[in-house]
């Protein structure tokens, strides 16, 4: 993504220049970006030209236009403005898709515990009015965040492994969930169908929603991420990052708009308990970058990035 006005193309230099692998890799993901077409750099440069600094930038932005502060949001990611990463490939309706949502928050305003809640999800004591207070809580968050998702075939040998949660965690490049030592975070397993995700965009369509799935790009996620990669335009799909074995079986990666969760799609729950194997940054993203040339017949993808050390 090349940047009209010269305050945020200087910041995308300091930060690609930064000694901080976290700020080389926003960097660039903002130099990479290829799926920002025109008319969506424009809002995003013109969003608020009194902020020079990329992350503050994006924070807003994503505030107000990606989110939004109202449940009824349509989100920009999903609208004309986003043609160039719009997902416009059909899925099977039936089609499996997961996403893992942290249950912390949830857990601590229904003062119950995780083993209640675990209980409550097992298949021999299922308790489907806790289950439903559970996600039910999902509705009171405010705005219309895009959500991060996987298909189901992609991970389904993860998910018969006892460790199938770091395993996910790991394959869906969900690195920003990093427990301390002697800290524990809760997850759901969220299953649903293609289906769920287009009953639920139907209504949206006719209020400037053009499509119910995109490519995630740069200016999509809460916050900024160095485990988020962004994809040559020409290739069909996204992929996560892989933090537990760089460069190999990485999965697509979708986004889609918010839908409202009902009890059966939380089929599974667990924990993370810290510290976890760390994560070597800059040979995720050197291995994915491989892979993507591969992928894409493209060398000079990335051709500016170079392998660095770890920090």
């Amino acid at each position: 993504m090349q940047f009209l006005r010269l305050d945020l193309a200087a910041d995308l230099g300091r930060l690609r220049g930064s000694r901080s692998a976290p700020d080389r890799a926003t960097g660039d993901n903002f130099l990479f970006e290829e799926r920002v077409g025109d008319a969506r750099r424009g809002d995003f440069e013109n969003f608020d030209t009194a902020i020079s600094r990329l992350v503050e930038l994006k924070a807003n932005y994503f505030a107000a236009a990606v989110q939004g502060a109202r449940r009824d949001h349509i989100s920009v990611t999903f609208t004309a403005a986003n043609r160039e990463a719009l997902y416009l490939n059909d899925i099977e309706a039936n089609q499996k898709i997961v996403r893992l949502e942290c249950l912390d928050d949830i857990l601590r305003g229904t003062h119950r515990t995780f083993a209640d809640l675990a209980q409550a999800v097992d298949p021999a004591t299922r308790d489907d009015d806790f289950v439903a207070h559970i996600v039910d809580q999902f509705a009171l968050y405010p705005g219309a965040r895009p959500a991060f998702v996987a298909f189901k075939s992609e991970v389904q040998a993860d998910l018969a492994e006892a460790d199938w949660l770091l395993r996910l965690r790991n394959r869906m490049g969900l690195g920003h969930y990093d427990p301390a030592a002697g800290q524990r975070q809760a997850f759901g397993l969220m299953e649903y169908l293609v289906k769920d995700v287009l009953s639920e965009w139907q209504p949206l369509a006719a209020r400037g929603a053009e499509r119910a799935f995109a490519y995630p790009t740069v200016l999509d996620g809460n916050g900024v991420s160095p485990y988020f990669f962004p994809g040559p335009r020409e290739l069909p799909s996204s992929f996560a990052v892989n933090l537990g074995d760089p460069g190999r079986n990485a999965i697509r990666e979708l986004l889609h708009v918010r839908i409202t969760y009902r009890p059966h799609h939380l089929v599974r729950v667990g924990e993370l308990a810290g510290p976890l194997p760390p994560v070597k940054l800059a040979a995720a993203r050197d291995a994915h970058l491989a892979m993507l040339r591969n992928h894409a017949g493209r060398g000079d993808f990335g051709a500016l990035m170079s392998g660095e050390v770890d920090e």
